[in-house]
């Protein structure tokens, strides 16, 4: 019986390690991300470059259809992800210590019905 329950927080312990290492590689991911934030201002827009109506057209399209999107990725969605996994997390570690504590009480009975 004790041995089920040394499984079960070998699993979470696991799960928590595999989490832990998704968030690494999401930070890692976002930090990639917002360094091309720039490359959505490219081609700059100058007179000498490309102007009037369809320019501004663009430029419009530009900053709300894209940039605006994806600085929405880049910040809050990504900060979400960041909660989510935190709190799983923190779920998974309120649960080891939990079955911890059917461990300890296990052993303890166990102990209690040697002595008898």
């Amino acid at each position: 019986m004790i041995s089920y329950y040394q499984m079960l927080v070998e699993e979470k312990r696991q799960q928590i390690r595999r989490l832990s290492s998704c968030k690494g590689e999401l930070q890692g991911k976002q930090g990639e991300f917002q360094s091309k934030e720039s490359k959505f201002s490219e081609p700059e827009l100058t007179a000498r470059t490309w102007h009037g109506q369809h320019a501004s057209k663009f430029e419009s399209t530009r900053e709300s259809g894209i940039l605006t999107p994806y600085l929405e990725v880049s910040g809050p969605q990504f900060q979400n992800a960041y909660s989510a996994i935190d709190n799983k997390i923190t779920l998974l570690q309120s649960e080891i210590r939990s079955l911890e504590s059917v461990i300890a009480q296990l052993r303890a009975q166990e102990a209690a019905e040697r002595q008898r």
